[in-house]
């Protein structure tokens, strides 16, 4: 008898609590941009049009314009007076070619070797780095296309800084900019900066003569 009120006893006791069933979500992390950065996040746009306001009050149409080959181009002005730079970019560098902003009715090209193009910056970059290059710069008249001069022309460029947001004078904010120094002397002042965003490409520039320019207007969809 007492063996059967034992045995009943274990039953009772295993059935009083039930063990109760734990679940463990995931935690997700989203670490954002990391260095060294993808300069391709930030100089390619996906396209949209946003406007670019000059300190001497000029205002004009930005945009990047894509092509399935590795290059893409930064679009300045309207149907009307459009002018543009050419940039490449492979897996190792941001390559510059022609661009018709320049001014004094002059388009230049840049050119390492005999390929018409440069390279400016690595694809793969941290700031503080440095980089040396060293083009064969050809000017060219826009009326006929006659070289003016050419020659080759040393400098430098270097990143700044990363923002994870950015507020320009305008007061818009973006995200996600970088900012890119030209220098003369690996140990002299900048010549001019550069303003990149993420989803956007140029949105900002300046130079030590001839002003400062921001972003100052975004379209919407369709606009």
């Amino acid at each position: 008898c007492l063996l059967v009120l034992l045995l009943l006893g274990n039953q009772t006791t295993a059935q009083e609590t039930p063990p109760t069933a734990q679940i463990y979500l995931p935690l997700v992390f989203s670490p954002g941009l990391q260095p060294p950065y993808d300069m391709v996040q930030f100089m390619v746009g996906d396209g949209r049009l946003y406007e670019v306001q000059h300190s001497g009050g000029s205002q004009a149409r930005h945009q990047t314009q894509t092509d399935p080959n590795g290059r893409f181009f930064h679009t300045k002005g309207n149907e009307i007076s459009a002018e543009r730079e050419e940039i490449w970019y492979s897996d190792d560098y941001i390559s510059r070619g022609t661009d018709t902003r320049h001014g004094n009715g002059e388009d230049y090209t840049l050119r390492d070797n005999s390929r018409t193009r440069s390279a400016w910056a690595p694809r793969f970059w941290d700031v503080g780095d440095l980089f040396e290059r060293n083009p064969y710069v050809t000017f060219y008249r826009k009326s006929d296309c006659e070289v003016v001069r050419s020659d080759f022309q040393p400098s430098w460029l270097r990143f700044e800084a990363f923002y994870n947001s950015y507020t320009f004078e305008s007061g818009i904010t973006l995200n996600n900019v970088v900012e890119l120094t030209w220098l003369l002397d690996p140990n002299g002042e900048p010549i001019e900066s550069y303003f990149y965003a993420q989803h956007f490409g140029l949105v900002g520039w300046g130079s030590n003569d001839r002003g400062v320019s921001h972003v100052s207007e975004i379209h919407a969809p369709g606009q």
